[in-house]
This record gives C-alpha cells, structure tokens and sequence, in this order.
C-alpha cells in the first residue's frame, strides 16, 4: 500500500503539471497579461521543484511519511491559490500558487522509497510502474482539462475551463492526504538497510563473477591499460573508506561524474528540454496557426501521453533484445534531430499535418530516449552517486527540471517576438542543444556499456 501511495503521489503530480497547459495562454489573457506568460505558469512550477529537489531528498534519509504529508498540503494550498487568482484577478496570486505546487514535488521522494524500500527482486516492476504513472498522469491531465468545459459561479467564486483544474486538483490532493494518513506504512531503517545490502551484496557477486572469468595472467600491455584506466578514476575516491561513502554537496557529487556521465545527464537535459518546449506552448502555437480550442489542444495532447505506455512495452520487450542500448540511444537522438527539423515553419501554409507527424515523432523518440538514458546513466555513475541527499536520482531531477525552466523561460522571451516567430525562435535552441548532444555521444560512445 505505501508503494501504491508512492505511485498516485507520482501520477496526481503530474496530472497537476500538465493540467494548466491547454488553458494556460486564456487563463493568462484573462487576468492582463500575454497569452506568452504561460510560459512562466506552467514554468513556474519547474522552477520551485528545482529547489523542492534538494530538501525532498534530505528529508528522506529520515522518513518518508512527513514528506509526503507536507507535500501534499503544499500541493491543496497551491492549488487553490490557482484557482482563485482569477477573482483576485491577480497574475501574482496564480504564479505564487504555481511555485506552491512546484515547491510540493515529492518526485524526490518517489524515487528513493523505490530505490531504497522495494524489495530486489520487484524492483524493476516497480520502476517501470513509475515510469507509466508519470506518463498516464501526462496524458490524464490534458484530458481532464479539456472535460472541465464549463462556466457557473458559488458565491463568490467562479468555476470554469480556467479555474477548475485548480480547484480539481485541489480536492484530489485533499483525499489523497486522507488515504496517506490512514494507510500509508513508514519503513524501519532496519529493512531498508537490508535491501541496501542485498542490492549491494548483487553487484559484488557481478563483480566476483566477472573477476573469475578473467585470465589468471596479464600481460603488460593489458596491465598498462589498466594502470591507465586507474588514473582516470577521480582523486577524491583513492581512499577505500571514501569510496563506500555517499556525495556530501553538490560539489563532490558533481566532481564524480565522469565524461560519459556528463553526456548523459546533458542527453536528459536535451530531451526534457524540447518536450517542454512541444507541450507547453502547444495551446499558443495551434490556437495561432490552426484555430484550435481548449478541448482540440487537449485532445492532441492526450493522445501524445498515450503514446508512450505501447512504444515503452515494444522498446522493452522487443527493441531493446535487438540492440544495444547505446546503439538505440544514438538512434533516437537522430530521431528526435529530425522530428524538431520537421517542426520549423519554412513552407507556407504550416498545416496540421506537418506539426501533428513532426510531434509525434519528436515526442515518441525523446520518450524511448528517456528510457535508455536512464537505464545507461544507472549503469556508468559512480556507485557513491546511489546513496544519500546528492544521489544520482537528484541529479537527473535536476537536469529535468532546469530544462522545463529554461525551456519555459524561452517560450516566454520568444513571446516578446511576436506569436508568428514564436515557432521557428523556440525551435533552434532545441536544434543546436540535439546536435551538441549528438557530437558529445559519438565522442563517448565507446564508454558507454
């Protein structure tokens, strides 16, 4: 039950982040200010996980219930500060209420009770469960935005498409504190110290079985090259009593990541950064170019979120068997170039073809990316990275989360362009930062196994 808890905090998480994004720009308009501010709505929620990131994930190394709780009355107070900031008739109130929510992801925390809590042998259930929580609660939220299509007032209080995702969300997170507290089960520190040890006593048993297959005797120029891969390790792991210790600070975390290491969090960054970029300025972009209503963008965006639990089962189950997963890392890089290529408006008229294809492709390949990036930053990070406040989980939080600011922050610079430019301008830093991250895999791509 307290994984299943776990779960619907990720899920209703991100039906909260993706709930606003089809009526954002009205939402905007409304309260005086340019429907480009949306970029900052939806942004700001990004930019407060930044910070939520770092806290969520010490607050864990003690309990994993508080967090929870305090996530979820963060996320109600929010929720309905959103909600009312169009009575207030007040951008402020509904970006303070944005940065509330932001300043509730408990994502952090979702992680590390998987990674720390779940036992072994269904840990990889686990992860791939949170992994479709987070896209049916991407592919929920747009959906559900697009069914709030109404207009009435209470009192005082006025509920339509604008307000009611606030409102919604604010009566889930209410329920789900409820169920939290009457059901949700804290771990000993004992049991979790046990799967710490199994996970550990696993990976010394891959060592021990590699280490036997090695050939009893070296020769020198195989020993060079070890002596050479030794000097690569960093200075700050000579010491054997150092390197079973966790980072301290995001200095000595960032100093034990190696080149390769690097590129992968740089890969995340890339893709988050040009998801964003494709969901959060979808409402602008089609209501500009073709027309579209709140309940179209909606319905487009759910049909991008269900994309990604069958292309997941074939890349899982099929692809992955096929190649390696550095060669379909390479592969969907390529993949993701071309789908952003396509999206750039050179040809008049820009029809609703060419966006819908160029997308979907962009978003499905940068989704199998995802995948695959983490499942090779878990294998090529050092182990110190595993444990502890400024675990590897953290840093890909992070990268994530910095790429939705700046990408949002982009949308809303882009904005001061003028909406017909708003396309093309948004697109080209997507672009360069795939070909970058392209040029950097290729120069690693030999590490990473």
């Amino acid at each position: 039950m307290s994984l299943l808890l776990n779960l619907v905090n990720t899920f209703l998480y991100m039906v909260n982040t993706y709930i606003v994004v089809p009526t954002a720009d009205d939402y905007s308009l409304s309260l005086g200010a340019a429907a480009t501010v949306c970029g900052v709505v939806i942004g700001a929620m990004a930019v407060a996980q930044v910070f939520s990131s770092v806290y969520f994930s010490a607050w864990s190394n003690k309990s994993y219930f508080k967090p929870l709780v305090f996530s979820s009355v963060v996320l109600f107070a929010g929720n309905t500060l959103y909600a009312m900031a169009y009575d207030l008739n007040s951008i402020w109130v509904l970006l303070i209420g944005r940065l509330f929510c932001g300043f509730g992801s408990a994502r952090a925390v979702n992680r590390r009770y998987i990674s720390d809590c779940v036992p072994l042998k269904i840990r990889m259930q686990a992860s791939a469960a949170f992994v479709s929580a987070s896209a049916l609660g991407m592919a929920c939220g747009p959906a559900l935005a697009g069914l709030l299509q109404t207009n009435f007032k209470i009192y005082k209080l006025t509920f339509n498409e604008d307000t009611l995702p606030g409102w919604v969300m604010a009566i889930a997170w209410l329920l789900y504190l409820i169920w939290l507290c009457i059901s949700f089960k804290e771990p000993s520190r004992e049991d979790e110290v046990i799967q710490q040890e199994s996970s550990r006593g696993t990976t010394e048993n891959d060592a021990l079985e590699k280490g036997l297959k090695q050939p009893l005797l070296i020769s020198s120029d195989d020993k060079k090259e070890d002596e050479d891969g030794d000097q690569d390790i960093d200075e700050s792991e000579e010491a054997p009593e150092e390197t079973r210790q966790p980072a301290t600070s995001i200095q000595s975390a960032y100093r034990l990541l190696t080149p390769s290491v690097k590129v992968q969090l740089l890969i995340y960054f890339m893709l988050k950064y040009a998801m964003e970029i494709l969901l959060s300025e979808s409402s602008v972009i089609t209501t500009y170019y073709f027309s579209w209503n709140t309940s179209k963008v909606a319905i487009f965006l759910f049909c991008l979120g269900l994309t990604v639990l069958p292309v997941n089962i074939l890349v899982g189950s099929y692809i992955s068997n096929m190649f390696e997963d550095r060669q379909i890392l390479l592969a969907s890089e390529i993949v993701v170039c071309i789908g952003i290529v396509m999206s750039f408006h050179m040809f008049n008229p820009y029809s609703v073809v060419q966006y819908v294809s160029s997308g979907l492709i962009m978003f499905v390949s940068a989704e199998v990316l995802e995948g695959v990036n983490l499942s090779l930053l878990s294998r090529v990070m050092s182990s110190r990275l595993s444990r502890g406040t400024y675990n590897g989980g953290l840093l890909s939080t992070e990268a994530g989360t910095l790429a939705r600011v700046v990408a949002d922050a982009t949308i809303t610079l882009a904005g001061y362009l003028g909406e017909s430019k708003l396309l093309n301008v948004t697109l080209f830093p997507s672009l360069f930062i795939c070909v970058i991250s392209i040029i950097a895999t290729c120069f690693t791509y030999n590490t990473l196994y």
